[in-house]
């Protein structure tokens, strides 16, 4: 009895994590990273409702998105208010309203930006982060790539 509950709690984990991504709290930052697949990008496409800010990393000529940039909030104070790794292209942040600068670092290289974050969710101010592409691997980036590239 025991086990069959166990795995139904478990299938049912499975599902609900299945069915898109949540936010991850830190301090007053609530915040979801990936897009690695599809899925995760529309599913993060979905959390931009309770969302401030954006961020996209993708390589400098192609547009091809990429992951594991490594990214710092940091406040008007100076003070890091979130520090973590990216795992797909797209970070979505719910921030309190103010001004920070945000800088993601890939490679060896970092980026930084300024965005000045409403206190209104909903349609948050995107930043996007170029860095140089690898070498030739043989893939195009696909159109929604290029024009998430584009389009912030």
């Amino acid at each position: 009895m025991r086990a069959a509950a166990a795995l139904i709690l478990a299938a049912a984990a499975q599902g609900a994590a299945a069915q898109g991504m949540v936010f991850t709290t830190e301090g007053a930052v609530r915040y979801a990273c990936g897009g690695a697949g599809v899925e995760e990008r529309q599913a993060l496409k979905a959390l931009e409702a309770e969302a401030n800010l954006k961020l996209l990393f993708v390589t400098q000529k192609r547009g091809g998105f990429l992951a594991d940039a490594e990214v710092t909030v940091t406040d008007s104070a100076g003070k890091a208010v979130l520090r973590t790794v990216a795992p797909g292209p797209v970070c979505v942040l719910r921030l309190p309203a103010g001004r920070y600068r945000v800088s993601a670092a890939l490679g060896g290289l970092t980026r930084a930006a300024t965005a000045n974050v409403p206190a209104q969710a909903g349609k948050p101010q995107s930043l996007v982060f170029t860095f140089p592409g690898e070498k030739w691997d043989g893939i195009w980036a696909s159109d929604e790539e290029k024009a998430s590239a584009r389009s912030p």
